[in-house]
C-alpha cells in the first residue's frame, strides 16, 4: 500500500507545476501558496491536529539561527522554547473564530489562522503588519517533518516546497491517475498486439 501511494504522489508530481523559483522571501512564497492549500485545511476546534505537538517557528531571516518552539498544551498552557530555555504563557481560542490569543509575559496578541494540518500551522497577526515592516506570517511546522531524512534542519525555501507540496498531492491527483492509467493502458494495449 504505502509503494502504490509513493507511485501515486510521483505520477501526481511529474504533472503538476513547480513551485515558481523567482517568488522572493517567505512572505511572497505564501501569499502564492496559501491561496491553492487553504481547501485543504483543518480548523482550530480540531485540537488533534495541533495540541500537545513541538511546532517549530520557520523564518527567512538571514541572522535567524535560534531553535524556538511553540507548544499548544491542553487547558490552554502555552510554552515558547528559545533554545531551550523555556517561557511559560497561556492561549485561547477566541470564540467560535479561527482565531487564538495567546499571552505570554503580560502581552497579549490576536493571531488568525490562514492554514493548518497535521504538519503546517500559519498564523497571521491581526492588523496590517507588512505596513509597519513586520512580519506578515508566522509560520510553524511540526518538528518532526523539519528534518531531511539525513537528520538535517530544513532550510525555509525546502519548507516552502513541503507547504506547496500539499496542493500539488491534492489538485491533481485524479487527473494525474486518469492520464498514468491511460498510459499504462495503451503500453499493455500495444505489448500485446
Amino acid at each position: 500500500m504505502a509503494a502504490e501511494f509513493r507511485l501515486f504522489n510521483d505520477v501526481s508530481r511529474a504533472l503538476s507545476p513547480e513551485l515558481p523559483r523567482d517568488l522572493g522571501t517567505m512572505d511572497q512564497h505564501l501569499d502564492f501558496i496559501l491561496p491553492k492549500i487553504i481547501p485543504y485545511g483543518e480548523d482550530l476546534r480540531e485540537e488533534k491536529f495541533w495540541i500537545a505537538k513541538r511546532w517549530k517557528e520557520v523564518r527567512d531571516d538571514e541572522g535567524f539561527h535560534e531553535a524556538i518552539l511553540h507548544i499548544f498544551n491542553t487547558g490552554g498552557e502555552y510554552l515558547l522554547s528559545l533554545d531551550g530555555n523555556l517561557v511559560k504563557g497561556t492561549w485561547r481560542q477566541l470564540g467560535e473564530e479561527n482565531s487564538l490569543i495567546i499571552e505570554i509575559a503580560g502581552k497579549s496578541e490576536l493571531f488568525d489562522l490562514r492554514f493548518m494540518n497535521a504538519d503546517f500551522i500559519v498564523l497571521t497577526k491581526h492588523g496590517d503588519q507588512g505596513r509597519k515592516g513586520q512580519r506578515r506570517y508566522f509560520c510553524l511546522i511540526h518538528e518532526r517533518v523539519s528534518r531531511s531524512r539525513t537528520g538535517q534542519d530544513l532550510d525555509w525555501r525546502n519548507i516552502m516546497e513541503k507547504l506547496f507540496n500539499i496542493w500539488r498531492d491534492n489538485s491533481l491527483s485524479m487527473l494525474a491517475w486518469i492520464i498514468f492509467i491511460g498510459i499504462l493502458g495503451g503500453i499493455i494495449y500495444l505489448s500485446v498486439n
